[in-house]
């Protein structure tokens, strides 16, 4: 099995009074699915080991400036915000078919848990998505969701301000050299 695959951005001119803000743009450039429309909002304290403080759960689409008031209610230096959606991705199950992958968007206060002390962090979920199958001959299907993940990190990294973005997953190597080498 693959590792996740995560994008991780440092904002501009910080502020853990804006985390409600970061989602709410955050949300407005995700292309949430159309096969699998909705999301889960959760709040949490101190680290994601702990319960959610709130859990609420969105059929169809997501109203970001909804999603982004009620998360500022329990708005804490110590608390993230996450947002568990889908979005369309080609997927290979005995021939590529067009499916929705799970994928999280996770803003961070100051004083919450984190490995890499990122702002933001977006879990893209298996990193295999996004490379050669080798169990197909096929590189368009994995060329598109390699350009819808390189055009998601570029209008992110805008729209939030990030002064610095990495794109990485669990097994520390550069997933653009695992790209490269995949593609050679």
């Amino acid at each position: 099995m693959a590792d996740p695959l995560y994008l991780s951005l440092w904002l501009k001119s910080y502020s853990a009074l804006a985390l409600p803000v970061y989602l709410k743009k955050a949300l407005s450039v995700f292309p949430v699915s159309k096969l699998s429309p909705g999301a889960i909002l959760r709040v949490y304290a101190l680290s994601f080991r702990e319960a959610p403080q709130l859990e609420e759960f969105y059929d169809g689409e997501v109203d970001a400036q909804d999603a982004a008031a009620r998360a500022q209610d329990l708005l804490h230096e110590d608390c993230a915000i996450q947002v568990e959606t889908k979005w369309d991705l080609y997927q290979w199950d005995e021939e590529w078919q067009l499916k929705p992958a799970r994928v999280w968007i996770e803003v961070y206060g100051p004083e919450f848990e984190s490995d890499r002390g990122e702002h933001v962090r977006i879990d893209f979920g298996d990193e295999g998505l996004f490379l050669p199958s080798p169990r197909s001959d096929q590189l368009r299907p994995v060329q598109s969701n390699i350009r819808s993940l390189l055009h998601l990190t570029q209008d992110l990294a805008a729209e939030l301000s990030a002064e610095r973005q990495l794109l990485w997953s669990d097994n520390d190597e550069d997933f653009i050299e695992q790209l490269r080498a995949a593609l050679d």
